[in-house]
Formats: structure tokens, sequence, C-alpha cells
């Protein structure tokens, strides 16, 4: 059921009076879901997004939850950008139910191309995220986290993946190693989008016009948002903490550095969780490549072997 007339006959079912005419791209199909584009016969464009698995379900049903929230924020003017809006749902042959929502604006922008003004514009969009008031997420019935309860999350996802697949030795006591540091965890919840990754946040001309992937919305460690801009250039990456800091008017900490760093080197070990639970084998096979080469660059540099810190002072 992964094909494009099977997603037009979704979005007729989920949609009262829809006559879809067409087809359009971009049609994607991954381990969790397949998405497409269908035209009505008004010329509306809508998106059809069917999970895969229960796992894919639930994140379609959360951020259809989140949804109705964040409009009230958008328009009490708290948010700078445009949304999902779900507009219906239909029974899906895979299980769960599909999401039909209007197309949203923009493109996606990589990592990679980004300008320090563009680098500047996403540190506000996060900071607009991260400045929501926690009901938002708790009204929606996501998960709220305190910095404790994050901490015991994060250590038995690591439990989790190492007992499905052993992890490196070195990286599973640099890891437990900072788990277990108190003075790392001391921190205020925020409301995180959950999935910062370069096609989730959609550009215009303007700037980030729509964000998308809000299934992994939670009230959590701000670090778990801040951590992919370890990966932009070094001057966007210094362009988009500034505009965070500024936007929030804060200034970040050791602590909250060496939790970014944590966080990133966690996508990896998260990624290999997915390989397993998608019985995806290419998956888990890169996954423990890069487990391996971070373990290598580990042990052959003596300040990386002594923990995984920022600059943490007493």
């Amino acid at each position: 059921m992964s094909n494009s007339l099977y997603l037009a006959a979704l979005a007729v079912a989920a949609i009262d009076g829809l006559d879809a005419v067409g087809t359009r791209p971009p049609f994607t199909d991954s381990d969790d879901y397949v998405a497409g584009g269908v035209l009505d016969a008004n010329g509306r464009h809508w998106v059809v997004k069917c999970p895969k698995n229960s796992h894919a379900s639930t994140l379609i049903e959360a951020e259809a939850a989140l949804a109705p929230l964040l409009l009230d924020e958008l328009r009490r003017g708290n948010l700078p950008f445009d949304i999902v809006r779900p507009a219906g749902f239909a029974n899906a042959a895979t299980g769960g139910r599909a999401l039909v929502f209007p197309e949203p604006f923009g493109r996606v922008l990589g990592w990679d191309e980004m300008s320090a003004a563009d680098a500047r514009e996403l540190g506000r969009t996060l900071a607009a995220i991260h400045a929501l008031e926690p009901d938002v997420i708790a009204d929606a019935g996501l998960p709220v986290y305190s910095a404790e309860e994050w901490r015991a999350r994060v250590s038995a996802e690591l439990h989790d993946v190492d007992a499905a697949s052993p992890l490196p030795a070195i990286l599973r006591r640099r890891w437990d190693e900072a788990l277990e540091d108190s003075r790392l965890w001391q921190f205020e919840g925020v409301v995180v989008h959950g999935d910062v990754d370069a096609e989730n946040f959609l550009w215009s001309s303007n700037g980030i016009a729509t964000v998308v992937g809000f299934g992994q919305a939670k009230v959590a460690d701000p670090a778990l948002d801040l951590s992919p801009f370890l990966s932009l250039p070094e001057r966007a990456y210094a362009s988009a903490i500034d505009s965070y800091e500024n936007t929030r008017d804060l200034e970040l900490d050791d602590a909250m550095y060496t939790r970014m760093l944590l966080m990133s080197e966690l996508a990896i070990p998260r990624w290999l969780m997915h390989g397993i639970r998608t019985h995806n084998p290419d998956v888990e096979t890169e996954a423990h490549g890069m487990l391996d080469e971070l373990a290598r660059q580990i042990e052959a540099d003596p300040e990386l072997r002594a923990g995984l810190a920022w600059s943490v002072t007493d």
C-alpha cells in the first residue's frame, strides 16, 4: 500500500467532498512513513502522511494533538512561523490513521547551505519554541519531564540500546559518566521540538515559513534541540547560538554545551535503535560503523578519553 494512488484514496476518505484529480511530488517512502501530495478539483494541494508502524502512528497522533494549541500560540503572536494544520484522518491498512493536511509553505534548506543570516533565523525560531509555556505540551497530553526525569529517560534509552546490541565499552563508560555527573543536569525544562532536522524547517525568502515534525515535542532539556547546531558550519553555528541567546536573553553555560555534545553523540545509538525497531539491516550496519569510528577517535585522543565535558567547573 505504498503508492501515490493509495494516498489519494486516503485523502478522499479523510476529507469530506474532496475530489482528487491527481497526485504530485514529493513522494517519500521511509521505514516509518509513506507520504505524498494530492491535487483536488479546486486546485488545492494536500499532503497525506501514512504511518507504517505503531511508533510512526504515535508520532502522527502527537503532532495532531499538539497542532490546535500551537495554532492558538500562533494567533497570539507567540510563534513566528506556521505549522501543519490537520484537516482529516483516514484509517490506514498499515494500522493507525493517516493524516491529511494542506501542503505546508516553504522549501527545505540543508544545514550545509545555511548562511550566517539563516542560522540567526534558526536560532530565533528555536528560541520561540523554547519560550512557550509548558502547559502547551501538558494540555496536549504529551510528556513533561523534570531535569531528573529526563536524565533517567536518557539513561533508560541508552540501556535499552545496549541490551539490544552491545555498544563499544569506551562509549558506554563515557556516556554513563556524563549521566552520573549531577552538575550537568541542573536545568529548567522547556518546550522542545524534539526532532530538529533540516527537513522539518521550511523556508521562504523571508526566513522560516513553516515548522513541521512536532510529533516528538515534549518538555525536556533544551540541549536536545540545540545539539544539531553542532553540525552547522562554524560561522553559522556561532550565529545560531548568538541569536538563540539574544532572543531568550540568557547565556548558555558549560553544562548546557556538554549536554549538547552528549545529545549529539547519543544520536548514533538512537539511529541504531531505529534500525533495530524497523528491521533495517542497512541502518544497523551504518550505525555500528559510526559507533566504532567514534570509539576509535576517543581512544586515540587523551583529551576526549578523559571524559565528555565542555568545561565543567566546580
